[in-house]
């Protein structure tokens, strides 16, 4: 901030030398001159205000507008809060440590009075190893290779699984950035949703990985 002071105080005393060289000037304006020194002294005058104004323009300018320095910082500062609100919105991948997890449907045999339909995977199966996975402080989740946000509907009708809006295919493949200990503990607990499943004998392959990439999210394109 110093050289931006010592600008500003530097044009100040400009301007002080000009108002004292037109005062010394109208003084000697008002004696008896010669006409042709008359004019050039009128001229001389003139110039004096007119540069004079330029410069108390340039002083106003340089008060109100920030320095160099601030104007940087502040541009940097709405950069990172940029960066923030595009990671918390989904919009670049995420990578970290973290889990992949694949689920596919059960090849055991249906047993006598169990529901057909508890052998295979459900929307709300899926979901309720996200809220899993969120609740063990997963940073980003994508199934299938797309990514989820906090409005992102996960819906299944047979084999096939729409996620937020894109239809995709079981079986899903679901990746999760986090601390690994956390979100496995979260997954097999005793309440964990992969608990359940595995007493259907849903396929079921989990393992941690040190390099997991989340992609960005990506909005579903319209055809037609």
């Amino acid at each position: 901030m110093k050289p931006f002071a010592s600008l500003v105080a530097i044009v100040g005393l400009i301007i002080g030398l000009f108002i004292g060289m037109e005062v010394h000037l109208q003084y000697a304006l008002g004696q008896n001159l010669p006409y042709e020194r008359f004019v050039a002294m009128a001229n001389l005058l003139q110039q004096q205000d007119d540069a004079k104004a330029r410069l108390i323009a340039q002083l106003q300018a340089l008060r109100t507008e920030p320095a160099p320095q601030v104007a940087g910082q502040e541009l940097k500062a709405e950069q990172r809060a940029l960066a923030r609100a595009r990671r918390a919105a989904g919009r670049t991948p995420y990578k970290g440590a973290g889990i992949v997890l694949t689920l596919n449907d059960s090849t055991l045999p249906t047993q006598f009075g169990v529901d057909p339909n508890e052998y295979l995977l459900h929307d709300e199966d899926l979901l309720a190893v996200i809220d899993d996975l969120n609740s063990a402080g997963a940073k980003a989740i994508s199934l299938n290779g797309l990514r989820l946000t906090a409005t992102t509907d996960v819906h299944c009708a047979g084999a096939v699984v729409s996620v937020g809006g894109v239809r995709t295919s079981i079986p899903v493949t679901i990746l999760a950035v986090g601390r690994p200990a956390a979100l496995e503990k979260a997954l097999e607990g005793p309440t964990g949703e992969l608990t359940l499943l595995s007493l259907y004998g849903i396929q079921i392959d989990l393992h941690t990985s040190r390099n997991v990439t989340v992609p960005a999210y990506a909005p579903p394109t319209r055809k037609g």
